[in-house]
């Protein structure tokens, strides 16, 4: 009697958190699109609705505090800009009430401008613990990304030379701990036992549209460390998302030391990881935009473009045809993975 009386009191409390957690993710849902819209239509009226009295917005490392400077430096910014957000991803961590977005963005001057600039952005929110209110707000910008479109007609990009896999299974303190390990190899400059972390078939972006593997990587990290040292990596934030569970997504304080000027140089930078087998199978970066007299080296630019450069060279770029296992994989899991929708697609 005593164990069906347990039974039934877990039953009740798993469904009284699974509805918890359905709460939250439709609430945060309804906080983007709402931030979503008074952007696109430039309608701020309500804006300050969705945000606690001191909340605090970093764009690109410009901070504003307080909502009402907020409601007047966006208004500011794009009211006199066409701006259209096509979404990528979304993440939330139900927990924390954290949200991860990605975006492609397009934005024209409506006073000068026919054609739009395309580019890709990303925010990270959080919220507050006694309300569905916004408490931070950091947005970052790929620069790396822009071009120009001719108008609103042309089809939005989709990701290539990439399919997530199954979802697999961690739990928070493992995501939790894969990080650690995984940075600290790297401040100990340890390829070999940071090489083990990344997948075979990894690809890093930005820009969005390249690929770059294991070797790539292990290269582009050694030619990293002849130029830098004393390299630290100091996680900000931590989110997971109960329904990706193996998906990371993390702030993180990347700093290191130019062995030749002897100038350090500090970035917040925002990434992406899908892990596979305990292994990073997919990592896409944003790191700071804006590049001001305060940041006087931006290292995780220098570490992501020294990938990019170890890509070209054929000796390391072995190009991989993907599991043909892996994509009917993902066709017999499309109905069952809620997130198939959103997870590199392009759509919601």
């Amino acid at each position: 009697m005593e164990k069906e009386k347990k039974a039934i009191e877990e039953l009740e409390l798993k469904v009284e958190l699974d509805e918890s957690i359905k709460i939250c993710r439709r609430k945060s849902e309804e906080l983007v699109n709402n931030l979503k819209y008074c952007l696109e239509s430039r309608d701020f009226e309500k804006f300050n609705d969705f945000f606690d009295p001191k909340a605090v917005l970093n764009r690109c490392n410009e901070e504003i505090i307080g909502r009402n400077l907020i409601k007047n430096y966006i208004n500011d910014l794009y009211i006199d800009k066409e701006l259209k957000l096509y979404k990528v991803r979304t993440l939330i961590d139900s927990n924390q009430r954290h949200i991860a977005c990605e975006w492609v963005t397009r934005r024209r001057d409506l006073n000068s401008e026919n054609e739009f600039e395309q580019g890709m952005a990303s925010w990270y929110l959080k919220l507050s613990p006694n309300d569905y209110t916004v408490k931070t707000w950091y947005i970052w910008i790929d620069r790396i990304f822009e071009q120009r479109v001719a108008n609103l007609d042309v089809p939005i990009p989709k990701e290539s030379g990439w399919i997530p896999c199954p979802i697999q299974y961690y739990t928070r303190k493992e995501m939790s701990e894969f990080l650690r390990l995984r940075c600290q190899s790297f401040e100990d400059e340890d390829l070999e036992l940071w090489g083990s972390y990344i997948h075979d078939d990894i690809v890093v972006r930005p820009p969005w549209n390249e690929t770059v593997n294991k070797n790539c990587c292990i290269e582009g990290a050694k030619e990293f460390f002849n130029n830098y040292d004393c390299a630290s990596i100091s996680k900000m934030e931590l989110l997971y998302d109960e329904t990706i569970p193996n998906w990371c997504v993390y702030i993180q304080i990347f700093s290191a030391t130019n062995r030749k000027t002897g100038k350090k140089g500090e970035d917040i930078d925002f990434v992406f990881n899908e892990i596979v087998d305990g292994k990073v199978r997919y990592w896409r970066s944003y790191f700071n935009a804006n590049f001001n007299k305060i940041y006087t080296e931006n290292n995780f630019n220098f570490f992501i473009e020294t990938l990019s450069k170890c890509s070209k060279n054929p000796k390391n770029f072995e190009k991989k045809e993907l599991d043909s296992s892996i994509n009917n994989n993902n066709n017999n899991n499309n109905n069952i993975n809620i997130n198939n929708n959103i997870i590199g697609s392009g759509k919601d």
